[in-house]
């Protein structure tokens, strides 16, 4: 708990950690608006209106979870410190992983609060707050295997917004096994999302394992 606690400090003094948080909520709070007042005017905004700026603020998500892995592997090189301090990888692995979590809970209800319309408020907050949580630390193993921020946040932001759309698209079915079908549709979705990232965790971990810092 210790190293969780220090994890969680350390993440607390990241100014792009604090600024993606406030940006993406900003850019959902636009978004919701901009639903709501399409559903106003007849418009058609599609099944779970209020989840739906969720597909889009999620970014904000994959981005948090990019800089949160990447931050001790640019100018300084700060991994190895924290190696010295904590050379055992696998419990400093789920310290960073427990640490992100906590940090990313409290920004994902109030995105989620903002991005659910009244109607649906009870029955789908809970579940977007859990999506996006798990989006957050799928994005951190990632990018903790790949330890470049802008090669990271290509890969996922083409996965998410490019290639997952692309294959839904071709096939209905693929829908149940991609990572991010629980943004609109979670009663569907929510296996996928936990199964990619219960695989990310443990491939980062074992990766973080073996290799140099």
């Amino acid at each position: 708990m210790n190293t969780a606690r220090a994890e969680l400090r350390k993440l607390l003094t990241l100014p792009s950690l604090r600024r993606t948080a406030l940006l993406t909520w900003a850019a959902t709070v636009l978004l919701t608006y901009a639903y709501a007042a399409a559903e106003a005017a007849g418009e058609p905004v599609g099944d779970h209106a209020g989840l739906a700026p969720l597909g889009y603020s999620q970014a904000g998500f994959l981005v948090l979870g990019v800089l949160a892995a990447t931050s001790e592997y640019q100018e300084g090189d700060q991994i190895r410190s924290t190696l010295l301090a904590m050379p055992r990888r696998l419990p400093l692995q789920a310290a960073k992983a427990l640490a992100l979590a906590a940090l990313t809970l409290p920004v994902a209800a109030a995105t989620a609060a903002t991005s659910t319309l009244p109607a649906d408020a009870a029955a789908w907050m809970p579940a977007a707050t859990a999506y996006l949580t798990l989006t957050t630390l799928l994005a951190a193993a990632v990018a903790g295997v790949v330890r470049r921020a802008v090669p990271a946040a290509i890969l996922l932001l083409g996965l998410y917004f490019v290639a997952g759309p692309l294959l839904r698209a071709g096939s209905s079915a693929s829908a149940a096994y991609l990572p991010d079908t629980a943004a609109l549709d979670p009663s569907h979705g929510a296996a996928a999302t936990i199964t990619w990232t219960f695989a990310a965790l443990v491939l980062a971990a074992l990766i973080f394992r073996r290799r140099d810092a």
